[in-house]
């Protein structure tokens, strides 16, 4: 498996990651919550458009394509914190792509890419019910957290793996 994270940095970019998320997932999956019928419709698609293109325009939030053999399975994000060296991520990853090791090998290549840009830690939130998050975070050595029904994660980057990125 050849996986890649692919900066997404245009309207391009982002129309392709919709076109996975509508072929491959449901809109509650990859967005927040929008009003009206089950599944893809016109304006959940232009809701999912308007919810991604600030991030993508964004100096704050690296959005990445996370790219499976040349294929798009997902999306995942990096967005700079106050806390100085924090960023925060979330994920989605299209049906076809789950219960295969996918997002534990893109969760590495992201942690990968915070340590390239300068983060020393990468927080995240999920739900109790999330199981295939809570199995990313664990492999990430994430600690966690249970507060107010969410889990709060949090991934120490050690400096001594960020040197090793330089060599």
């Amino acid at each position: 498996m050849d996986l890649t994270l692919a900066e997404i940095r245009d309207e391009a970019g982002l129309r392709a990651l919709l076109a996975v998320a509508v072929a491959d997932a449901t809109p509650e999956e990859t967005m927040p919550p929008f009003e009206g019928p089950p599944g893809w419709t016109e304006a959940k698609q232009d809701f999912f458009l308007e919810f991604f293109r600030p991030m993508v325009a964004s100096e704050e939030t690296a959005v990445f394509a996370v790219t499976v053999d040349g294929r798009i399975a997902g999306f995942m994000r990096l967005k700079r914190m106050p806390e100085v060296g924090e960023a925060e991520t979330g994920m989605w990853l299209g049906r076809s792509y789950r219960s295969k090791g996918i997002g534990a090998v893109a969760f590495d290549a992201l942690v990968a890419e915070a340590a390239a840009r300068g983060y020393t830690r990468v927080v995240a939130d999920t739900t109790p019910q999330n199981v295939a998050a809570l199995g990313v975070l664990r492999h990430g050595r994430a600690r966690t957290r249970e507060e107010g029904g969410k889990i709060y994660a949090e991934i120490a980057i050690d400096p001594a793996y960020t040197a090793e990125l330089d060599k």
